[in-house]
């Protein structure tokens, strides 16, 4: 099995711009192409997941309450936390400042532009806790 969730954005363009141009993923397909895209595929590493574009004909059997960003959180996990943090902090608006968590991660978190939670971490090691 494997995992590639979609969200659903309100401005594509806009969310394209903000993964790829800002947080550096790659964009590996645009469908059905490049200039005027329905949906694209991110890539982080290895995993990747979708961003639709959003029509005024949303299938309300899917998605009864509209689609926002509400109820979504990627976790992202990097070798250095806070040099991730030093790069991004002044370009994506942070809502969850960095600090050590007690589960044992080291965190930061920020919204997307339509809403979705991101936050990078960091394990720490047993004696940073």
């Amino acid at each position: 099995m494997k995992l590639e969730p979609m969200i659903y954005a309100s401005n594509i363009e806009n969310s394209i711009q903000f993964y790829r141009d800002i947080l550096g993923f790659k964009i590996d397909k645009y469908y059905p192409n490049k200039k005027d895209p329905t949906w694209v595929c991110v890539r982080i590493g290895d995993d990747r997941f979708g961003i639709g574009k959003t029509f005024s004909d949303i299938n309300h059997k899917l998605h009864p309450r509209g689609i926002d960003g509400s109820g979504v959180q990627f976790y992202i996990q990097v070798e250095d936390v806070d040099q991730i943090y030093e790069k991004y902090r002044n370009q994506v608006g942070v809502i969850d400042d960095i600090e050590n968590k007690a589960w044992g991660d080291r965190e930061f978190t920020f919204k997307d532009p339509d809403g979705y939670l991101i936050s990078f971490y960091s394990k720490l090691k047993p004696r940073n806790l």
